[in-house]
């Protein structure tokens, strides 16, 4: 495995660089961290010279597309990322080989917490895949301290060997993950609003967990349930969703699934049959997330809303659902489901109002996969 390293920093003293020197010498055999030393040669970053990029530029891109993830450390100025860090993206903003790229962000201080925001949420606008499991902040000793001395804290070694395991991780899962992580129609997740809206939830969140908790919070209890606030438009995008603050069950589990995915978090939707009302017919879907967390695993989750009888939460590793399966022909439908199933789309996209679709809400013969 590849990892690339950037520096944010061109200073030769770099506590930046020497993070990432640090994290290139506690590396496996199986694992090459190649710290990228031409940053400083970029030229600012022209859109003119796209056909025919600059030496550095090619140079760049050759090794972000051979590389398995990438490792940025990069400091702070004026509140910001540094230019140096800047223009190096400015430069894979158009290469089709940085995207969904697995990118890991290493925080030297905690002051640096503005830059960190700022670099996170710009890699995700190009489309980064960031593991947000391996980008911490470090409790360094001092600003002005080099490789030697971080190897002789125990505490650092043991971050930067986390995350380096954590990376490992990722990259190995990527390609079971990738369909829960892809924008996609239904589950717009590069769209501006909702770009900003993961960005704002993620914010001074130590690990995913704690992001996919605010994420859900925020679904649950800011979205309104389309029925029990009689509130039109009927949505099915996560971007309408979001915009209008309303949805079905379906609808709100797409806008989960899409601020998780925009966070970095794969996401996918589940699927219950219930009756509504007892144990007689008629039955129809309920729409919930599966959210995967390297600590627990898949871990089902209800943004449904709560009301009076109905008390979901995100407590891992034990579930707990707005609905139980309470009589034979209620389910739970299995697998857990990168897009919408067609009955959800089409019950969103074919009824103007709520009412009609709450008179006809899909539904799945339990016989049905």
């Amino acid at each position: 495995m590849k990892i690339l390293a950037l520096s944010g920093s061109l200073r030769a003293v770099s506590i930046n660089s020497a993070v990432l020197r640090t994290v290139r010498h506690l590396a496996p055999a199986s694992v090459e961290v190649y710290l990228f030393s031409g940053l400083g040669d970029l030229p600012l970053y022209n859109p003119d010279l796209e056909n025919a990029p600059p030496a550095a530029a090619l140079q760049l891109r050759d090794e972000v597309a051979s590389a398995d993830a990438l490792l940025i450390a990069s400091p702070e100025y004026a509140h910001g990322v540094t230019g140096t860090i800047k223009n190096t993206l400015d430069w894979l903003v158009a290469f089709d080989g940085f995207a969904d790229k697995p990118v890991a962000v290493l925080n030297a201080t905690p002051r640096a917490h503005h830059a960190d925001a700022a670099l996170k949420e710009t890699l995700l606008t190009m489309s980064a895949t960031l593991i947000e499991a391996a980008s911490i902040t470090l409790p360094l000793p001092s600003a002005n301290i080099g490789e030697a001395e971080l190897l002789a804290v125990p505490e650092i070694v043991s971050l930067l060997t986390g995350v380096l395991t954590k990376i490992q991780r990722a990259v190995k899962r990527l390609p079971d993950m990738k369909p829960y992580l892809s924008s996609s129609l239904y589950i717009d997740s590069q769209h501006p609003a909702i770009v900003a809206q993961a960005a704002k939830l993620a914010e001074g969140c130590a690990d995913e967990e704690e992001i996919a908790k605010r994420c859900f919070e925020f679904v649950r209890d800011e979205i309104k349930h389309s029925w029990d606030y009689r509130l039109n438009p009927v949505t099915c995008k996560a971007s309408e969703v979001l915009i209008h603050g309303t949805g079905y069950c379906y609808a709100k589990s797409h806008l989960l699934a899409a601020l998780l995915r925009a966070n970095g978090i794969p996401a996918g939707l589940c699927y219950q049959r219930l009756t509504l009302d007892g144990d007689q017919p008629p039955y129809c879907l309920h729409g919930l997330n599966a959210v995967y967390l390297p600590q627990h695993g898949w871990y089902r989750i209800d943004a449904r809303g709560n009301k009076p009888g109905v008390e979901a939460d995100f407590c891992p590793p034990l579930e707990k659902l707005a609905f139980s399966i309470v009589n034979p022909l209620e389910q739970d439908l299995p697998g857990i489901h990168a897009e919408p199933i067609p009955a959800v789309v089409k019950a969103l996209t074919e009824y103007q109002t709520v009412e009609q679709v709450y008179h006809n809400l899909p539904d799945l013969a339990v016989t049905e996969p």
